[in-house]
């Protein structure tokens, strides 16, 4: 059966920083980061996308206890509908830091900071 492609909106941010974009579900994940590297200018390459995950999609096996919130990396080969986000989902973005090193996401909502 074929599933229609959807577009949905998506709001990416870092800091004080919300970018909102509209992007068709079937589409690659590497699209969103390079929309992002044009509007932020900053190379694709140094930018890094994260999603929150809930407790069921994190691996069964705990490596570190972490008080706050959980979050995967989005791979750039992948579709956006494979981490199946729906229509308003925030998205984080960072930038990189050193060789293999990236910053830790930091947003700033109404003056309070949250990591």
């Amino acid at each position: 059966r074929y599933l229609a492609a959807m577009d949905i909106y998506l709001r990416l941010k870092r800091d004080k920083t919300t970018l909102f974009l509209s992007c068709n579900t079937h589409e690659k994940v590497k699209k969103m980061v390079a929309a992002v590297s044009e509007l932020v200018g900053v190379k694709a390459s140094d930018i890094k996308l994260l999603k929150d995950v809930e407790k069921k999609e994190q691996a069964s096996e705990e490596t570190e206890a972490n008080s706050g919130p959980s979050r995967i990396e989005l791979d750039v080969d992948k579709s956006i509908k494979s981490y199946g986000l729906p229509n308003a989902s925030i998205v984080y973005f960072v930038y990189r830091k050193g060789e293999e090193e990236w910053e830790e996401v930091k947003i700033v909502d109404g003056g309070e900071s949250k990591k």
